[in-house]
């Protein structure tokens, strides 16, 4: 996944990617710029839009051309806490994704990024994660990223939409591994009407093993597993979820642990389940020589002219290779 029109030869990881408008959006991770072997510039998160549906790895960088200093700017705008100590090697704040944004209107998208300070190069302190909320102008082809607060969810809760989220009937589903006690097996939800996405007094929050919602935010202390809408028996590491009209049912495509390069699915007749967790494989990537891909997600708005939504899906993950890591994409077709 590139950009051919680009000075600079751009290696970047992570990521996902979004409808706003008529415009697919990506977001990724680590964006690094080299010419000719030599390195021009770097920043945590970088946005480029899609040329096309037909030809989806054919990107248009809108946050790195032609930008020849170290200090590039992201596509998430830093707090005044994180921008003081930003784009260096050994200190640094982060804001990463691994999953998919959700289109809240016509106009308007939101996305979830995690939120990390490297404290030195062997230790990091995760915060939580963070809101970006996404307006376009159509008029003016203006896209304006703002911030309502610097922590969403802070790390004593789930980090709700940053492992997945789909919206349903105007209602958006966001999912959080329990990455403290559970080793990422467990996966829980909240919902909220996708206008009130700024508003956490609105989020509900589920609990399985009643099946009800409830205004309040569990504070957990402990593994949840009977309230967790999936628990699986290996972690998880990134994914997406979307509902399929080719398999009347909602999808949960991802990869298990971190170091993976296997993209796997599970399926589900509600965003609540029950989700099936035997693990069915769907594409091997290949390997590069740092021996694993990872970083894997699913997106299901390219390929609608083979058929229902979801037959065709589009698979993307970050490859190594011996110096540099850069997104790489596979169609995949249900029989």
């Amino acid at each position: 996944m590139e950009d051919p029109d680009n000075t600079l030869s751009v290696y970047r990881d992570g990521g996902g990617s979004c409808n706003i408008a008529n415009r697919t959006i990506w977001f990724f991770c680590d964006t690094l710029g080299y010419e000719n072997d030599t390195f021009k510039a770097m920043t945590d998160n970088s946005l480029s839009v899609a040329r096309s549906f037909d030809e989806p790895s054919l990107l248009s960088d809108a946050t790195s051309n032609y930008l020849y200093s170290y200090g590039w700017q992201p596509a998430i705008p830093y707090t005044s806490v994180e921008y003081p100590v930003r784009n260096s090697p050994s200190e640094r704040f982060v804001l990463w994704t691994y999953t998919n944004c959700i289109q809240t209107s016509d106009t308007e998208a939101v996305q979830f990024f995690e939120l990390t300070k490297y404290n030195s190069i062997f230790s990091t302190t995760y915060w939580g994660n963070t809101m970006a909320v996404l307006n376009l102008d159509t008029a003016t082809n203006m896209l304006t990223v703002t911030r309502n607060q610097q922590v969403m969810f802070p790390n004593t809760t789930y980090s709700y939409g940053s492992f997945a989220n789909m919206v349903v009937e105007g209602v958006a589903f966001l999912y959080a591994l329990d990455t403290t006690y559970s080793g990422n097996q467990d996966v829980h939800v909240a919902r909220v009407a996708t206008w009130e996405m700024s508003n956490i007094n609105m989020y509900e929050y589920y609990d399985a093993s009643t099946k009800t919602w409830s205004y309040t935010q569990p504070q957990p202390t402990a593994r949840r597993q009977s309230a967790a809408v999936i628990s699986n028996w290996i972690p998880y590491s990134t994914g997406s979820m979307f509902y399929s009209e080719y398999h009347n049912a909602y999808l949960l495509i991802y990869f298990d642990g971190w170091a993976d390069s296997t993209f796997r699915v599970s399926y589900a007749p509600s965003p609540v389940g029950p989700w099936t967790t035997n693990d069915q494989t769907l594409y091997t990537a290949p390997q590069g020589p740092r021996g694993y891909d990872y970083g894997g997600v699913g997106h299901a708005q390219f390929y609608q002219d083979d058929g229902p939504s979801g037959k065709s899906i589009l698979l993307h993950y970050s490859y190594q290779d011996t110096s540099y890591t850069y997104p790489r994409a596979a169609k995949l077709t249900f029989a």
